[in-house]
């Protein structure tokens, strides 16, 4: 069965009646932060949805730990010593908030592109790392007589799948529960180009290669089960400004898509005004352009596309970041309208 996954950051502004429970099937609460070999982050919010769970029996919440430019994996799994200790206090932090897993967010093992440590054996002992987790939640789960399932965030361009790997063979993965794919982000703070950050299907273009099904199709070659692929959505959009007004997807413009704008605002502009609204069938993504500003998201017909593309393909599900970036819910209905059409 397909699954819809949030991502939620304990320090945004939400409330609990803002977050669709019913329509998830796990929460990735973020971020917990690698101090050492300890987790740090005191979390202020989690005892809301700890508070409403009961409620939606088949909701599971999983501490998300790292993210973008967050440190410290790189020397927290270095040594087995290590590798041991860090496991020890992950569990620990896991179970002191009452969270039914751990999601792993190290944005890249071997790679200083955030401006994290980074080493040439980064792959490997993540790899052995995640053996010594799922060990330890194993054997947690056996005294909490429960499961406690182990997931990580990964890139979907070919050579972010590729530095997850110290052999190629992405041997991590059978540790796994599911690898959260994050098919956003794809084009933006590098390119001076009007481009889709998280495009379902590839489009006619210089940079239009890269898309979701481009990464599923690349996990699937590697050996990745489709049952524990999970493919993400981006609930804010992706901003240049002066682009080329003749067929813009692909065109030069003034600035790079490092302006981002949230859904919770986004939709206002779009209601406002629809007229500059359009839809890429190439790429099933939409746009938005006023003559200043080009701007790439995902919406309800999006997220539809992807659910039905998810269902299609026997995927594990798809995730979105971030619930608080669209309190208005639109977007999550609309997925999970297409993911509960086969129940």
């Amino acid at each position: 069965m397909s699954e819809l996954m949030a991502y939620l950051d304990d320090g945004k502004p939400w409330r609990i009646e803002d977050i669709r429970l019913a329509d998830l099937a796990c929460i990735n609460y973020a971020f917990a932060k690698v101090d050492g070999l300890n987790l740090t982050r005191e979390l202020k919010k989690i005892h809301l949805i700890n508070a409403a769970k009961p409620a939606y029996p088949g909701l599971k919440t999983c501490i998300s730990i790292g993210g973008w430019s967050a440190d410290g994996f790189s020397d927290a799994v270095a040594t087995e010593a290590n590798r041991t200790t860090f496991a020890a206090n992950v569990v620990a932090y896991m179970r002191r908030y009452s969270f039914d897993g751990v999601d792993l967010d190290w944005e890249y093992p071997g790679q200083t592109a955030g401006g994290i440590k980074a080493r040439p054996e980064d792959a490997a002992n993540f790899l052995a790392f995640v053996k010594v987790l799922r060990r330890a939640l194993d054997a947690a789960g056996e005294e909490d007589w429960r499961y406690y399932r182990l997931t990580a965030a990964i890139g979907a361009a070919e050579t972010l799948l590729d530095t997850m790997s110290p052999d190629g063979e992405h041997a991590y993965v059978q540790y796994l529960d599911y690898l959260n794919v994050m098919t956003y982000d794809m084009r933006g703070s590098w390119t001076k180009l009007a481009s889709h950050h998280t495009n379902l299907f590839g489009y006619t273009a210089a940079n239009g290669n890269l898309s979701a099904q481009q990464a599923v199709n690349n996990l699937l070659a590697r050996g990745v089960p489709a049952g524990k692929i999970v493919i993400g959505s981006a609930f804010y959009s992706r901003d240049w400004f002066h682009p080329a007004m003749a067929a813009p997807v692909g065109q030069p413009t003034a600035t790079e898509g490092t302006h981002t704008t949230d859904y919770n605002e986004l939709r206002r502009i779009l209601e406002a005004h629809p007229e500059n609204a359009f839809w890429d069938a190439e790429a099933q993504a939409p746009y938005y352009l006023d003559g200043k500003r080009f701007s790439s998201y995902d919406d309800a017909r999006s997220m539809a596309a992807k659910a039905r593309y998810v269902l299609n393909h026997g995927l594990r599900g798809l995730m979105f970041w971030e619930q608080s970036l669209d309190l208005s819910g639109e977007l999550v209905q609309a997925a999970a309208t297409v993911l509960r059409s086969v129940r």
